[in-house]
């Protein structure tokens, strides 16, 4: 007993499980490894690392240079060969062909002076990684709505379904309670055959919402990874929230894409501005070099055996004066694309306070149909019970049953998709919105 005892207790925990509704909150957080997600993550570490290597070019540039040839050796003075690094042949036109010649050499360049070019490209590159951030904002602000979508499609078909199922119990009956009124010779043998005819079509809708049940939870599979278990329909679907809905556009991320795309413009507006100044470096280098001859034309001696070493310091100047003439068209093609940007900003502003408008007004519009379409059903469910107990006492036929019978399944339809029409309203309010914080209250 104490044993039975103990795998049904196990059994009914395992069932209450299964049996209890994923929350909203957890699919929106299984959602965070959707790969469309985590594409934009990965944009977001290339902006980070475009910016730490923005912060490193202050660093000064270190060349290395090591080469071994075999060659002449003679030569005007002066005289050299335009290699990678450079290498000076010349000589006293002592009799010989060839020789080896050895060569190190080091540069350093440090542009310690670019009047503001350096600041630009950090600026620009924080930017560039704001911008990244938002897009991912961007992208997991429609995840939601898509997740959200695609789960109040799977009530609403699931809810259908049970619809269907109801429809079909009933002309079950109908065609029992037929059946037996045609056999006790109350009723014709045609009611059998129209109670069968509508019991068919009311399968057929079972199979009809059974797949759009499974596409659903497909969908949701695909975003989430989660496969729902439980067929019945969550309770709060079926509810209206208390939550209001306010007037009020706030930082969007979309409003916040264009805010960063006009920051990028007017940093790019600073870097021509700078773009006419010229850098100052500071240059730097060494030489070690060799040559292996010697008075009796041995060209494979020691190649260090006459060493040369020189060293260069300076200061160096580099200007673009191309870049003047070119500034101004340069500017002009920046602001007209800063223009570009205001005015997408503004209609991004117009669209986000006229949907929300439309949303409100749906909402509540929603909220009176939902209490019409609730008072409706259940007067047609109890004018279908008082007519059903009608015909079973012969004083109707089947054909007026079955009249009131459609009034009840388009009432009880119509009532279904009040309330999907309802969350739907909510659902898209939230993305203008960007917090779905009332919708994971209600479904968690």
């Amino acid at each position: 007993m104490l044993i039975m005892g103990c795998f049904v207790l196990s059994y009914s925990v395992t069932c209450a499980q299964t049996s209890e509704n994923i929350p909203l909150s957890q699919l929106y957080q299984e959602a965070a490894a959707y790969p469309g997600l985590q594409a934009e993550a990965s944009s977001i570490k290339s902006a980070d690392y475009d910016y730490r290597l923005a912060k490193q070019k202050i660093l000064p540039d270190l060349n290395l240079q090591a080469q071994n040839t075999f060659g002449t050796f003679e030569g005007a003075a002066g005289a050299f060969i335009p290699l990678p690094g450079f290498f000076n042949v010349s000589g006293t036109g002592i009799n010989g062909n060839t020789a080896v010649n050895s060569m190190a050499s080091a540069t350093i360049k440090w542009d310690f002076l670019r009047f503001g070019k350096y600041r630009d490209q950090v600026q620009l590159a924080q930017v560039n990684q704001q911008q990244a951030r938002t897009s991912f904002d961007i992208e997991a602000l429609k995840l939601k709505h898509e997740v959200t979508q695609v789960y109040l499609g799977w009530m609403y078909s699931n809810a259908m379904h049970g619809w269907a199922n109801r429809e079909a119990e009933r002309n079950k009956n109908l065609l029992q309670l037929s059946s037996s009124l045609v056999r006790s010779g109350l009723a014709s043998a045609a009611d059998s055959l129209i109670a069968s005819t509508s019991l068919q079509q009311a399968r057929g809708q079972i199979k009809k919402w059974e797949a759009q049940t499974n596409r659903f939870k497909n969908q949701l599979f695909e975003y989430t990874g989660t496969e729902l278990i439980n067929e019945n329909v969550p309770k709060p679907f079926f509810l209206i929230t208390q939550a209001e809905v306010h007037n009020s556009i706030p930082l969007h991320p979309l409003l916040t894409e264009k805010e960063h795309q006009q920051e990028r413009l007017e940093v790019r507006e600073e870097i021509i501005n700078h773009q006419v100044f010229p850098d100052i470096s500071l240059l730097a280098g060494g030489l070690v070099r060799g040559v292996g001859f010697g008075d009796d034309s041995q060209a494979f001696q020691d190649s260090y055996q006459l060493p040369i070493n020189n060293y260069l310091m300076g200061v160096g100047l580099t200007w673009d004066l191309s870049q003047w003439y070119s500034k101004g068209l340069k500017t002009q093609q920046v602001q007209e694309e800063q223009q570009r940007v205001a005015q997408e900003m503004e209609v991004v502003k117009r669209s986000l306070n006229e949907q929300q408008n439309s949303l409100q007004f749906h909402i509540q519009k929603s909220k009176e149909e939902i209490i019409e379409a609730e008072a409706a059903y259940q007067s047609a469910a109890e004018s279908y019970r008082l007519f059903k107990v009608r015909y079973e006492s012969g004083l109707i036929d089947l054909t007026t049953l079955l009249q009131i019978q459609q009034s009840l399944q388009f009432t009880e339809k119509s009532r279904i998709e009040a309330y999907y029409d309802y969350w739907q309203y909510w659902n898209n309010y939230a993305y203008t919105q960007a917090d779905f914080s009332v919708l994971t209250t209600v479904f968690n």
